[in-house]
């Protein structure tokens, strides 16, 4: 048997589908646990047949008692067995009225038969699967044949009477009562379920509005910062044309010119990305190499090898980022080194290699574990939140970065 309940939402959060799942497994565990109730009644009914005058047979009025008791412990004995899931209202109505019009009827047969049991059963199955409106309906018709058979039987007392409409009500308050306490679960479980994604949905808001916040104090500050820096240039450039500067410095100051309009063009996309919009990715790391050599004047070369593949945004985000604080670092402790950039797309993980070789008399390049080393602090975080792993360190002939995500 099947309570019908109001029907799911179509869509719903990850969180909600557990929990109607787990409403779903609850009403399965109820009704498995009224099917050996069922195999009692079925039992009952059967026993007080067999004994009862005059008894199942083959022939005359025997047969018709056989038919009669077969119509009424065949719908019964498939519900208690699964067989038959008393899934629409349909269903139900029609179990009913099979169960309690064939115990009536094997009541007016077998006089001396208890035939209250199948329409009480029949009454008790409608108030646990149907609405209260149609399940009074069933449960009112069932009960008046019943009473309606009573007075017409050999035993049409008041008392019979009376006792058998009030077996009816108290099977139907009982039903009452185990459908209201199973509602009363599945609505706080979904309560609950909405209740957290509520919570979740409330925090994200805030953590969005306090993003927006420091995206719009970032942008003030750095706009103006940079702005300024990039008027200052832009002044210092005419200055050089006018009094006709060395090449040299002229070169320098358009360098430098383009650093802060690339300076001010990363804020704004780090901005973005506080704001929500999509970060910077694995497409733009050439751009991101080029712009190292021709900017800051660094010896930087780029390979990929392997199969490429899509990558989701954060990871791809971890391992940008890692290349620029790699590069950063290149460009300030080992200016004169040759610097490859490898991008490898193997079958167990996507790796990303940033290895300088400096010469021989060279000085050596400080340890960024040690001292502030900030960089590769967060390079190493980024990589684990996304599952995958970071480690820097020197080699024989200068030092090696390596970021790894899992496939």
């Amino acid at each position: 048997m099947k309570d019908s309940a109001a029907d799911p939402p179509v869509a719903v959060s990850p969180r909600l589908a557990v929990a109607l799942a787990r409403v779903q497994d609850r009403r399965e565990r109820r009704s498995k646990r009224l099917l050996p109730v069922l195999w009692v009644i079925f039992a009952t009914i059967a026993g007080q047949s067999l004994s009862a005058d005059p008894a199942p047979g083959a022939g005359g009025r025997h047969l018709a008692v056989s038919l009669v008791l077969a119509g009424c412990l065949l719908p019964l004995g498939a519900v208690a067995s699964g067989r038959w899931r008393l899934t629409v209202p349909l269903q139900c109505v029609v179990y009913c009225l099979l169960v309690g019009g064939f115990g009536l009827a094997l009541g007016i047969l077998q006089p001396g038969s208890e035939s209250v049991l199948p329409p009480a059963v029949g009454v008790m199955t409608a108030f646990l699967v149907l609405r209260l409106l149609p399940a009074l309906l069933l449960g009112g018709v069932l009960t008046g044949a019943l009473v309606g058979t009573a007075i017409t039987g050999t035993d049409g007392s008041v008392t019979n009477v009376v006792s058998q409409i009030l077996f009816c009500v108290v099977l139907a308050l009982m039903a009452l009562s185990i459908r209201q306490a199973g509602g009363n679960e599945e609505r706080a479980e979904l309560l609950l379920a909405q209740l957290e994604d509520a919570r979740e949905a409330e925090a994200a808001a805030a953590a969005l509005a306090e993003r927006t916040r420091i995206a719009q104090d970032l942008h003030d500050v750095l706009a103006q910062t940079l702005s300024g820096l990039a008027i200052q240039v832009q002044a210092a450039r005419r200055m050089a044309r006018r009094d006709q500067a060395a090449d040299d410095l002229r070169d320098l100051l358009d360098r430098t010119a383009k650093l802060v309009k690339d300076g001010l063009g990363d804020a704004r996309r780090a901005v973005g990305a506080l704001r929500g919009e999509g970060p910077p990715s694995l497409d733009r790391l050439i751009e991101l190499v080029e712009r190292y050599r021709t900017d800051l004047e660094l010896d930087v070369t780029m390979t990929v090898s392997g199969l490429q593949r899509g990558l989701p945004a954060d990871a791809g985000l971890a391992l940008y980022r890692g290349a620029q604080e790699a590069l950063t670092n290149t460009a300030r402790y080992a200016r004169g080194a040759r610097t490859t950039v490898t991008l490898c797309y193997e079958p167990q993980a996507t790796t990303l290699t940033i290895e300088d070789r400096r010469d021989a008399d060279s000085p050596p390049r400080p340890a960024l574990a040690g001292g502030s080393g900030l960089g590769l602090t967060g390079m190493r975080e980024r990589l684990t939140q996304v599952g995958g792993n970071a480690s820097a360190g020197p080699t024989a002939h200068g030092w090696t970065v390596r970021m790894e995500i899992p496939a």
